[in-house]
């Protein structure tokens, strides 16, 4: 077996840029008896910021290079680990947590100073400073109660698929989709084509709703809004899977097609803090997503209770690390400009 003893060299630095890239690393096998072995390797330089850090502990056992997604692939001396407390006496959080942590941000497609050129400013920040996800919101048709701040929404779907044309790392997520608001047929065909159209980078955030008028005027029932929404996300989901047939209470069909059917579904990730909505995550979504209703302390009672959740809930900057303590895997927040996304970023990357 080869040790590598020694191994990375920094192999030449490209010309400067923003955000900062690092160069290739020549990769130097070292025998036991310390000799060089005969086939130095260039390594392709490192994806752009990721979400996960390492925390390596004493020597690097073994590396598999055998294909390219393994080149990052190394041996049991390389660990990641799970949430740890933070060192009160540390005022840099980076060194709190060692482990993947999520960092979302919401564009500003809602409010009376939403437009496309404050969304496309947030929206380019947030690939370039290391961000994995960017996220719309959504409200339709609002009542006086829900004029501030919904009164003026660019529709997030919409949204997303401009923003897909002009990026290439970030995810795009919806925070949240009102279910019970579209057909389930229709936002099944919408979702898959945003999927394969961004190159599977689509995350569902969903929910039920609470502005009573908004289903009044679109003449949509309020009551039995959360079993409507169970229903559709369950539709939806077999037609990402391509099934030719469904049987429900309010939709059901036999003998359809339903195509272009996604490489890979999109992740589905529940919105809501009551208790119907952590049922519903953990019955038909891939994580839990709750409101800024969600404190500290309900992440950590929920963490507890349901140690396998990914919880990621959308909250307030000034609570992101209580929420990362109670056992939160990440947080969505809004953010202001460019600046205050740096400073955010480099907080937690």
């Amino acid at each position: 077996m080869v040790r590598l003893d020694a191994f990375v060299e920094d192999a030449g630095v490209a010309a400067e840029s923003y955000p900062p890239q690092p160069g290739p690393v020549l990769l130097v096998a070292i025998d036991e008896h310390r000799d060089v072995g005969p086939r130095p390797r260039v390594l392709d330089p490192p994806e752009p910021a990721r979400a996960l850090r390492l925390r390596v502990d004493g020597g690097v056992e073994r590396v598999v290079l055998e294909r390219e997604h393994d080149r990052h692939e190394v041996g049991t001396a390389v660990r990641v680990d799970g949430g740890e407390p933070r060192d009160a006496r540390s005022d840099d959080a980076r060194s709190e947590y060692a482990r993947i942590v999520h960092l979302g941000v919401i564009l500003p497609n809602f409010g009376a100073q939403s437009s496309p050129g404050a969304i496309r400013q947030i929206a380019e920040a947030a690939e370039e400073l290391g961000f994995d996800s960017v996220w719309t919101t959504e409200h339709i048709i609002v009542g006086p109660e829900g004029v501030d701040p919904y009164g003026r929404v660019y529709d997030p779907l919409v949204t997303l698929g401009w923003i897909a044309g002009w990026t290439e790392r970030v995810a795009l997520g919806t925070s949240i989709i009102l279910v019970p608001l579209h057909h389930p047929i229709r936002l099944a065909k919408e979702t898959a084509t945003l999927q394969e159209l961004s190159d599977g980078r689509l995350r569902l955030g969903v929910g039920t709703g609470w502005h009573e008028d908004e289903f009044r005027f679109m003449g949509i029932p309020f009551r039995g809004r959360g079993r409507r929404a169970d229903e559709s996300l369950r539709l939806t989901k077999a037609l990402w899977r391509g099934e030719p047939s469904f049987a429900g209470e309010h939709w059901s069909f036999d003998g359809a097609t339903f195509a272009p059917v996604p490489e890979a579904a999109p992740e589905v990730w529940v919105g809501g803090s009551s208790a119907p909505a952590l049922r519903r995550a953990l019955e038909l979504g891939d994580a839990w997503h709750p409101s800024r209703r969600s404190d500290p302390a309900h992440v950590r009672q929920v963490r507890r209770e349901h140690p396998g959740l990914r919880i990621i809930p959308r909250t307030r900057p000034e609570l992101v690390d209580s929420m990362l303590d109670a056992g939160a895997d990440g947080v969505v927040v809004t953010l202001s400009d460019p600046v205050a996304m740096r400073s955010f970023v480099e907080r937690y990357r």
